[in-house]
């Protein structure tokens, strides 16, 4: 009856732990997860009328921030002041710098950090804690500790490639400040514009595509009061287009590649401008100095270069470009700054140019150098893998796979890169500074759609490391912050009917706003006495631009910047609205091979033997017409009647038609018929040998039976034979050897069989082959011959000193 009695209990006390903590633990909706969190049981409630207060008037910004915050969030009435108050915010100098406490007792909130920017990151977590409960708040009585992983948390923010107002930028900082990213890279400038407002150089910025000091003054004021610091990046000496066009005489010609890095006087330059950007910017520890991509092609070819080249006795213009990046990070030192420079280098540099060991390094494309070489060769690095932390127009990635990454990995979608096909993971041990998510080439209506669920994902990976949760939990609690993140940027309230996937969340940009013939929005502002206005034709709306209709009646595109704003006129939020009408419906019948990564602006499908297309038309009396040759169809293009059989590689295009008029989006997919073939050699036993100690990269894709260009062995300059091991003894009289092709490479190479493994027989010759290598291989018949083991020995490539087998197959 005892054990009885006993075991009663636990079960009692395991089902009320699980019931409170459950209960707890769905009201602890922040973002990225706190370290520690310690329950209490019960909750707090602030009626209507809330008090912020301090006792350090450092925090009083933060709290006037709070207050507007509580305001926007939840309509809580708040005065912020000094003193005991319901929030209490305070500054605790024993805390490290990043580091902060909150607790919430029957009686108040309170926070604690070990700077202003901890409490601005405690204040956060305690937004995204409150719940609304009648006309008040409620809190669930708890401790968090909390600090971050990672020393570096950053977005990167490109302008110059396309123009973002000053309020979309304030919204990614506020998107930065909201997911506790520390450090926002602004990238100013590039080939398409020079952003910065030089006052030295009034003719350098870009007319109708830079800032003013002004604006950018008040950005850096915006970003220090929510926590946030502003990093320039002055992109050079490559990515410079724009300079050199509006300063030829000074920067060099347009065509130049580069600015012309043997003038005295480029050099006081780009130091002026950096200091101006400095004074700006004068937050940040740190300055980028860009450095990615200089393409030295026609610089090398000037006579001034060859001259620079003698005068400073380097080996050749890339020493030039070398010494150029370590004169750049003098200056940074100079000013009391610390160097950010993208991966741009192997080694140390050359032989006659070092690069300073002080300079931080984004690892971002493993081109240039892979990051265990720069972690071996000294140098501190930044995780910025091109997979999945970037986010451009075509390339992205889901936040489910994103915050399964982790900061010692890195990946790419590129071929040419060594994290292509072995993607590079280092100990969870190795130092790594922290992590960038940057967006690239994004259009101001992209922006903030395509990034503010990615920078939710990846502010799990900097601040929590191996410590994340899981993703089903993540997810429970990004949709509720990211809702109120949103609301914080745009205080409506949007109801919309009528659209094909309204829960989308894929990589496809603007998918869920798309719809297929009528639809509706229903936009309620979440405040008194606010009104919303509208502008179509691209400029920020004022407070007397025309008033947005209550319910938008669509039956057609329709683009549009919505502004919100108070009763006294001032803006309190916006964002771009893009609704779009999609009347076809698509699906792929039959096998097709899964694609690894997918470019959403330039879909394709790729299978073996055939596939059909099935096209379901969404608009009422309307039809489907369509092309297999790229062209956009017409009334006089084929008629979609039923499944399209696709049994060769083509570009199909189709267009619903209403009235005979284009209605909707266009569809279009390449279909690419792969070479592939289950041959003798098709994934047998193979291994490199001859020379050096390595196999080389993928020596699998050698005899996985695809003749793809994107799949190859690459000897790496280690190994130059491979032996294929058929399993049994086999008859052979002809052997197709597919290598790389591109431009008029040619490869020499011969071909041995043997049956033991030791003896072998020459079977085919082309030591001085003068074919050039194509899609179709090269193509050798000889005597029947006797074989277990083929042996494939790469001699020579025109093209460079490495070797490529695409496929071997043997008949």
């Amino acid at each position: 009856m005892k054990l009885m009695n006993i075991k009663t209990t636990l079960v009692i006390i395991a089902f009320l732990i699980f019931i409170t903590t459950n209960f707890a633990q769905e009201r602890i909706t922040i973002v990225p997860h706190p370290k520690e969190i310690k329950l209490n049981e019960g909750e707090l409630y602030l009626d209507e009328v809330v008090r912020v207060g301090f006792k350090n008037q450092k925090v009083s910004a933060v709290a006037d921030l709070m207050a507007q915050d509580l305001y926007k969030l939840y309509q809580i009435r708040v005065k912020a002041k000094e003193g005991k108050a319901d929030i209490f915010l305070d500054i605790d100098n024993s805390l490290a710098e990043e580091e902060f406490n909150i607790i919430v007792t029957k009686a108040n909130v309170t926070v604690k950090g070990g700077s202003y920017n901890a409490v601005c990151m405690g204040v956060t977590s305690v937004l995204q804690l409150a719940k609304p409960k009648k006309a008040g708040l409620i809190f669930p009585l708890c401790e968090i500790k909390d600090k971050p992983t990672s020393e570096y948390r950053g977005v990167m923010l490109d302008v110059a490639r396309q123009w973002h107002s000053i309020e979309t930028v304030k919204q990614v900082v506020e998107l930065c400040r909201w997911y506790k990213i520390r450090y926002l890279q602004i990238h100013l400038t590039d080939d398409q514009s020079f952003t910065f407002p030089s006052t030295t150089y009034p003719n350098l910025p870009t007319k109708g595509r830079h800032y003013s000091l002004d604006e950018l003054k008040y950005l850096v004021d915006f970003a220090t009061k929510r926590g946030v610091v502003i990093i320039p990046e002055f992109d050079a000496p490559g990515h410079t287009t724009a300079m050199r066009k509006a300063m030829p005489e000074l920067f060099g010609p347009s065509n130049l590649g580069v600015v012309d890095m043997t003038k005295d006087e480029v050099y006081r330059a780009m130091e002026t401008i950096m200091k101006e950007m400095m004074d700006v910017f004068y937050t940040s520890p740190y300055f980028h100095i860009g450095g990615d991509e200089a393409w030295l092609g026609e610089f090398q070819k000037k006579e001034a270069t060859k001259a620079h080249v003698a005068k400073n006795d380097f080996d050749n213009a890339h020493d030039v470009y070398l010494d150029f990046l370590v004169k750049m990070h003098e200056v940074v030192k100079k000013h009391g700054k610390k160097t950010l420079v993208w991966e741009s280098f192997s080694g140390e540099g050359s032989r006659k140019v070092k690069i300073p060991k002080d300079m931080i390094v984004f690892a971002w494309e493993t081109a240039y150098q892979r990051p265990e070489s720069l972690l071996k060769n000294g140098y501190t690095i930044i995780n910025a893998s091109w997979k999945p932390a970037y986010v451009t127009p075509g390339w992205r990635w889901t936040k489910e796979y994103i915050y399964n990454w982790n900061l010692h990995r890195w990946e790419n979608h590129w071929n040419a890169t060594p994290a292509y096909f072995n993607p590079i993971q280092l100990d969870k041990s190795t130092p790594i500074l922290g992590g960038q998510l940057c967006s690239w080439e994004m259009s101001e209506e992209e922006q903030i759609a395509s990034i503010h669920k990615r920078v939710s994902a990846i502010s799990e990976v900097f601040w929590n490391g191996e410590g994340k949760k899981s993703y089903e939990d993540y997810n429970e609690r990004a949709h509720i912050v990211d809702d109120l993140y949103t609301k914080l940027i745009f205080p409506v309230n949007v109801e919309r009917e009528g659209f094909n996937e309204p829960e989308y969340e894929g990589i496809y940009f603007n998918r869920e706003n798309e719809f297929s013939d009528k639809a509706k929005v229903k936009f309620k502002p979440i405040l008194a006495d606010t009104k919303l206005t509208y502008t179509t034709d691209g400029s920020m709306p004022t407070f007397s631009s025309p008033q947005l209709p209550k319910v938008l009646e669509l039956d057609n595109n329709f683009s549009a910047r919505i502004g919100v704003f108070n009763s006294k006129g001032l803006s309190i939020g916006y964002k771009v609205a893009k609704y779009e009408v999609n009347a076809i419906k698509s699906k792929i019948v039959g096998d097709t091979i899964p694609l690894r990564d997918i470019n959403s602006k330039r879909n394709r499908v790729e299978f073996i033997d055939e596939v059909e297309l099935e096209l379901k038309n969404l608009k009422d009396q309307s039809e489907i017409r369509y092309t297999t040759d790229g062209s956009r169809p017409t009334m006089n293009s084929k008629r979609y009647q039923g499944n399209v059989l696709i049994n060769s590689s083509m570009d199909l295009k189709a267009s619903c038609f209403f009235d005979g008029v284009p209605y909707g989006k266009l569809y279009e997919n390449k279909f690419v018929k792969k070479n592939y073939e289950k041959n003798i050699t098709t994934a047998k036993k193979i291994v490199a040998v001859d020379r050096g100690t390595g196999s080389g990269i993928n020596l699998d894709k050698a005899i996985d039976g695809f003749v793809d260009i994107d799949g190859y062995w690459d000897n790496s300059n280690e190994a130059t034979s491979v032996i294929i091991d058929l399993d049994q003894e086999t008859v052979i009289s002809s052997i197709q050897l597919y290598t790389y092709w591109d431009g008029n490479r040619v490869y020499g190479y011969t071909v041995e069989a043997s049956v033991n493994g030791k003896d072998w027989e020459l079977i085919v010759d082309r030591t001085s082959n003068g074919e050039v290598a194509t899609e179709n291989g090269y193509i050798d018949e000889f005597t029947k011959t006797k074989a277990k083991f083929i042996r494939v020995n790469m001699l020579s490539n025109t093209a460079n000193s490495s070797m490529h087998i695409v496929e071997v197959r043997a008949y």
